[in-house]
């Protein structure tokens, strides 16, 4: 069963593909509706719980007969009932962001009504891109590609939940055999289908700046009228926490239960933050080229109004070449005058982005909030709210 967006124009980057309509099919998600929660739910039943209940029988859950038991793995707390889940509550928030997003190319008017086929030839093609099954196919390609490099090694030499370790090698538990096969093929399946949710986003932005945009130099987002489309990539902040989760959780792994310490991952933290502003904001200097040649043009253009406006108001009111000899008191010539003026001055301060500090903030923000309980692995909590409150006061 296969479901469009309400009209050929109207821009969805969930509502289609096999995945889509399994779920469909399934109950999962409703014609109107992404359920969610429901679907978090049933994530949640099928990944933690059952490795909650295999490890429990198998006597891994916690005791001393494994090094790390089940209850005591933080990647499995972080990639389960975190990740796992935000993965898939940020479907609600980017749907209806990049619907928003898209609706607003339109109804702003940035693309002229000439440019309205290409507009919704664009919209065609992404969803064809968004509803091929060779691409979702793709997408399990590299799902179980993670989840044999996973098969082929073991986090730690000790027994943990996941493997017993012996003369002849690691052995994988049950648990660790429905973590390999379950639990973490979902994970990864969800990962990498953003992955080309992202890259289907990213073409549609494309084929945006390559039409006749009609770009306003005194916007006052300093984007020529293009912010909103930065502040649409802040939406994405989910993924990005949801990354940042499971990988905080591996990290307090390696140096609660591994030896490791915070300091050592320093500059794969700093690497990991530099990434993510790199995957989410580097694909909108697409439109650096769109933006500067507005600028250029809008300064050319309102400096030649400036000028021609100021040679009028100097000889009216300086050089009192005013026939009707008008009192300067409350003339609308000083309200234009300034008027012109601060248009001039939002136009000098157009950037070259589609986006502003905020939204880097924002995403590095994601990247690095769920780091801070690694912290405590160097810090007490006591001694850390102790000196939070001193920042604070």
């Amino acid at each position: 069963m296969q479901t469009q967006p309400r009209s050929h124009s109207e821009f969805s980057l969930l509502r289609g593909g096999p995945a889509h309509w399994l779920q469909l099919r399934l109950g999962l998600i409703g014609p109107e509706s992404l359920n969610l929660w429901r679907r978090v739910f049933w994530c949640v039943l099928v990944t933690w719980v059952p490795l909650l209940v295999i490890s429990a029988v198998e006597g891994t859950a916690f005791g001393g007969r494994v090094r790390l038991p089940f209850l005591y793995d933080f990647a499995a707390y972080a990639r389960y009932l975190l990740a796992v889940p935000i993965l898939i509550l940020a479907e609600g928030l980017v749907e209806k962001r990049t619907a928003d997003a898209a609706e607003h190319f339109v109804r702003s008017g940035l693309v002229p009504e000439a440019n309205r086929p290409r507009f919704d030839a664009a919209i065609a093609s992404c969803h064809a891109w968004r509803d091929s099954a060779v691409a979702e196919c793709v997408v399990l390609v590299f799902a179980a590609i993670g989840v044999f490099a996973a098969s082929q090694k073991f986090p730690f030499p000790f027994s943990t939940w996941i493997s017993i370790a012996s003369e002849s090698g690691p052995h994988r538990t049950l648990g660790g055999w429905w973590y390999l096969l379950v639990a973490n093929s979902l994970a990864q399946f969800l990962l990498w289908r953003w992955v080309w949710r992202a890259v289907i986003w990213y073409r549609f932005l494309w084929l945006m700046s390559k039409l006749d945009l009609r770009l306003i130099p005194t916007h006052p987002d300093r984007t020529g009228g293009l912010g909103f489309v930065g502040d649409t990539q802040r939406m994405f902040w989910g993924i990005v926490v949801g990354t940042s989760a499971t990988l905080a959780g591996v990290l307090a792994n390696e140096i609660v239960h591994g030896g490791a310490t915070l300091e050592s991952y320093k500059f794969s933290i700093a690497a990991y933050a530099v990434i993510v502003l790199v995957i989410f904001l580097a694909p909108l200097l697409m439109f650096t080229p769109l933006l500067v040649e507005a600028k250029e043009k809008g300064l050319r253009e309102y400096g030649t109004l400036a000028i021609s406006h100021n040679h009028m108001f100097h000889r009216k009111w300086v050089h009192g070449e005013n026939p009707a000899d008008d009192p300067v008191l409350g003339t609308p010539e000083i309200s234009s005058l300034a008027d012109l003026g601060a248009a001039y001055d939002v136009l000098s301060e157009m950037r070259s982005t589609a986006f502003d500090p905020a939204d880097a903030i924002v995403l590095l923000l994601a990247a690095l909030v769920p780091m801070v309980p690694l912290l405590l692995t160097v810090m007490p909590l006591n001694k850390l709210l102790e000196l939070l409150s001193k920042v604070v006061v």
